[in-house]
């Protein structure tokens, strides 16, 4: 990791031989302050531009001559660097897609032509400062564990950063989708865990075919105590089933609703407990517990 020489960062030591790794530039960025709010308790917070790659040892194969040992570590980075920020975006909601970058700033009426009065380009900036929740050193070292060791984090954790990133890309079909997964898959386990505490008649309900609907009622005629009102979770169920089956897109507010709840469903009992106030969208929250 870069080291922690500010304003621009440094670059990071090799292990094996106690040197730092060598930039033919100076003014190369390794870390730089978050412009964003940043939790007191973990203040003060840089923002990680690069990280450095000690030694790479690539076959050569002779019928293949351009896949040499610098184009195979660049396709072995992408899959590390997806593997990390998969990681990295559910443990602490930010959003780090470089394919398609959510801005903190954006112009106003880009591309629009006014015939009269004679006027052309943005009207202004619409500007935003995000609230961004840092790794600790013991979280990033985790995570570098598991991207090393080729370890998924959950589906339905996975499923959330999908409809959180969607959410605010305006798929609200994707996100409701996503959404709506993430709490069956959450809400199926809790239920299935509890199974034997459950009456026989609900019991007996639950099977390979059992979905979102059915989990529902089971809990709602169990009785079984949920952070998330029964009727909020019927409502992203119906938002589903109509996207799914119907064609019917929700709309910005129905999106962002089913997203919420899917946050707050999965932070009560999904198998990453989180405690906190979130933000909206779901870009602060704190991993308190790895069941």
């Amino acid at each position: 990791m870069p080291a922690d020489e500010p304003p621009l960062g440094g670059p990071p030591v090799v292990p094996a031989t106690g040197h730092a790794i060598t930039t033919p530039d100076a003014q190369t960025v390794w870390t730089q302050e978050y412009g964003a709010f940043i939790p007191k308790s973990l203040r003060p917070a840089t923002a990680v531009h690069r990280v450095g790659v000690a030694a790479v040892v690539g076959q050569i194969y002779a019928d293949r001559p351009w896949l040499t040992p610098d184009h195979q570590l660049a396709e072995s980075v992408d899959r590390w660097f997806d593997s990390a920020r998969t990681w990295i975006e559910i443990l602490t909601g930010q959003d780090l897609d470089p394919r398609h970058r959510v801005y903190d700033a954006e112009a106003v009426g880009t591309g629009l032509t006014f015939v009269e009065p004679s006027h052309q380009g943005a009207l202004g900036l619409t500007i935003t400062t995000p609230h961004i929740r840092p790794l600790r050193q013991v979280e990033w070292t985790a995570i570098l564990k598991f991207v090393r060791e080729g370890t998924e984090p959950p589906l339905e954790e996975i499923l959330s950063r999908d409809a959180r990133a969607a959410q605010r890309r305006g798929a609200n079909r994707r996100a409701v989708l996503d959404a709506a997964t993430a709490v069956e898959i959450a809400l199926g386990q809790h239920i299935r865990k509890r199974s034997t505490e459950l009456p026989q008649s609900q019991q007996k309900r639950i099977n390979d075919r059992t979905a979102l609907g059915d989990y529902i009622s089971i809990a709602e005629d169990s009785h079984t105590d949920l952070a998330v009102a029964i009727d909020q979770l019927r409502a992203v169920n119906k938002l589903r089933n109509n996207a799914a089956h119907r064609g019917e897109a929700p709309d910005n507010w129905e999106a962002a609703t089913a997203v919420q709840v899917m946050i707050d469903f999965l932070g009560a009992h999904g198998r990453y407990r989180r405690t906190g106030t979130s933000e909206p969208d779901g870009g602060e929250f704190v991993v308190a517990d790895r069941k």
